[in-house]
């Protein structure tokens, strides 16, 4: 690659053609987009392309689709944006790491002018991503570990004792605020889920609350597929753990996927978090051996000079 000069420049809906030419020949690529969302990607400047030089009949070497989320209003006022790696795609004459060093340098340079700080959140899985963006100065965040449980419809298990009354109901659009709520209080940043989310797990699949009196303690998001239900979110709010509710909503999801006659459970979890392990081992999961590395970029906010000149231009 050292021969060429490269050139980046952002995708426009004219370089369709280019950009699926590339996808259906690259040998190394990952996409979590379908045809609308690439389509989105290019009349919103949210692809990078990477070619051997600036002339009009060069290559394209590699290219970069990136989303940005719209800012959730339950996310800490400290937390930075989240912008996510949607895609990269890498000509078979290209290397990976260099290509996406060339492509996170010109991001970097859009990406900076913000009141906010931003983070670039990629997930790995295969061994020359995840070098690709370790060596393009993404830094391991962590590591998520797939855990099973097989022959669901076997399984039986023991009313849970918890310390405090716990009830357990299906959700209503209503709690999804309350649920946003608690959720940003449960998890760090780079984990939330917004109402945005929470509104699709009460869409595509159960989504189950815990409360308290009126207080809303925890909640359980399943996606049910065939005969395979995957715990999408278990979460209980940080002054009711310990407490048992976790099990309490894990074993009613269990129990509802059997009921819709499954088979099968998945779940992931950070491989630190030994803590909900302990839970899932308890109730029959096990490790599947299938993991994915989580990477981030941080990027600074705009200085405060910078916005009052921009404000007064």
């Amino acid at each position: 690659m050292s021969r060429f000069v490269m050139f980046v420049r952002p995708a426009t809906p004219a370089d369709s053609t280019a950009i699926y030419a590339l996808l259906d020949h690259a040998l190394r690529q990952r996409i979590q987009l379908g045809a609308e969302d690439i389509a989105a990607a290019l009349a919103t400047d949210h692809c990078l392309l990477l070619y051997e030089n600036n002339s009009s009949d060069a290559r394209l070497l590699a290219l970069l689709f990136t989303q940005v989320e719209v800012r959730p209003a339950s996310l800490p006022a400290t937390a930075p944006d989240r912008i996510y790696v949607r895609g990269v795609a890498f000509d078979q004459h290209c290397s990976p790491t260099s290509a996406l060093q060339y492509l996170l340098q010109v991001f970097i340079e859009h990406a900076t002018d913000s009141a906010h700080p931003r983070q670039l959140i990629a997930y790995g899985g295969e061994g020359w991503l995840d070098r690709a963006l370790r060596d393009a100065g993404m830094t391991l965040t962590a590591r998520v570990q797939y855990f099973a449980l097989e022959r669901l419809q076997k399984r039986a298990w023991a009313p849970p004792a918890t310390r405090v009354a716990c009830v357990i109901r299906d959700a209503t659009p209503a709690d999804l605020e309350p649920l946003a709520r608690l959720d940003s209080v449960t998890f760090a940043p780079l984990w939330h889920y917004s109402q945005r989310h929470l509104q699709e797990a009460l869409l595509h699949g159960p989504l189950l609350v815990a409360h308290r009196d009126s207080a809303v303690i925890g909640y359980c998001a399943l996606l049910i597929e065939s005969a395979t239900c995957t715990i999408a979110r278990l979460a209980v709010h940080p002054d009711h753990q310990r407490q048992g509710c976790g099990r309490a909503l894990l074993i009613a999801a269990l129990q509802l996927a059997q009921q819709w006659g499954c088979s099968r459970a998945l779940l992931n979890t950070q491989a630190d978090n030994y803590r909900s392990q302990q839970l899932y081992r308890s109730l029959g999961f096990r490790p599947t051996g299938e993991a994915f590395a989580v990477f981030v970029l941080d990027l600074p906010a705009s200085t405060p000079g910078r916005e009052a000149a921009e404000h007064a231009a």
